[in-house]
């Protein structure tokens, strides 16, 4: 198993209800993978803020590992922080 961390910000840290959590996956996860498995752990607002009708991580989003864009088919290892943000429009 290996930890990764997750820092929600924007509207996704409101779905979420936290900023920061961690989450233990099976080595060789992926970033969809461990969205998926945290779209278990919180309430539908979060699911379907995170994930599309077909539980594919939504394209809307900005996902980083660590300082680098990431991709949902990227592997994670021990250790990986995650970000998830959710793009904001002003004027």
């Amino acid at each position: 198993m290996i930890r990764i961390s997750i820092q929600y910000l924007a509207q996704v840290k409101r779905a979420a209800g936290c900023a920061v959590e961690s989450v233990e996956m099976p080595i060789g996860c992926t970033l969809r993978d461990t969205l998926r498995a945290l779209a278990g752990r919180h309430d539908s607002v979060f699911r379907t803020m995170v994930l599309d009708e077909a539980s594919e991580p939504r394209r809307s989003l900005l996902y980083f590992v660590g300082d680098s864009p990431a991709e949902p088919g990227q592997v994670l290892g021990d250790g990986d922080a995650i970000t998830v943000l959710a793009p904001m429009a002003g004027g």
